[in-house]
């Protein structure tokens, strides 16, 4: 993984930051489950509202970053990345990423995503930890977080754009990250 002022990349995929160029695929990812997956519900993204963000700062700033992810390959966007400080947590980042194209997903892109994510925060970022948030269903997120080193907080009910789900709170310090041999012996 490497970073390019407002991009990372990794070997297959390029995580570029959300400018208004990708609002059509934003917005129509989050009006569609299909994109969602089992495990979400769409946010229904504003244009307009998505826009002003972009444009005031709201998805690139220090205490939050969004990407769109795209195969180098072809640059084709497959999905969303993001991460941010909680309120009152700002030792900690929030990680999410959809892979909004149903046949990308089960190729381990999912895994690159985070990984990168992961390295670029713990690196970079003055945090303790990063947490995830996973419906109990979603296995193979719950696969890959304990492939790269999340720890089971709690489980909990939440509310998913007013759809309650019972899902997981996953955590990796930076402690755990520095000692994990997924991220010692990273050749990407």
């Amino acid at each position: 993984m490497s970073l390019y002022g407002n991009q990372l990349f990794t070997n297959r995929l390029a995580l570029r930051r959300v400018q208004e160029e990708h609002l059509p695929e934003i917005v129509a990812w989050s009006q569609t489950k299909a994109a969602c997956g089992g495990y979400l519900t769409p946010e229904s993204y504003n244009t307009e509202q998505m826009r002003e963000q972009i444009r005031s700062g709201v998805f690139w700033s220090d205490l939050e970053k969004m990407f769109i992810v795209e195969r180098k390959e072809d640059g084709r966007p497959i999905g969303t990345a993001h991460y941010w400080h909680p309120t009152g947590k700002h030792n900690t980042a929030t990680m999410a990423l959809k892979v909004a194209i149903p046949e990308e997903r089960g190729k381990g892109y999912g895994t690159e995503i985070q990984k990168s994510l992961i390295i670029y925060i713990l690196d970079r970022l003055p945090v303790e930890a990063i947490e995830i948030y996973t419906d109990i269903n979603n296995t193979a997120q719950l696969r890959c977080a304990k492939k790269l080193g999340f720890e089971l907080i709690e489980s909990l009910v939440y509310d998913d754009q007013r759809e309650k789900r019972t899902g997981h709170l996953l955590r990796l310090t930076a402690q755990q990250y520095k000692s994990h041999p997924i991220y010692q012996y990273h050749y990407e």
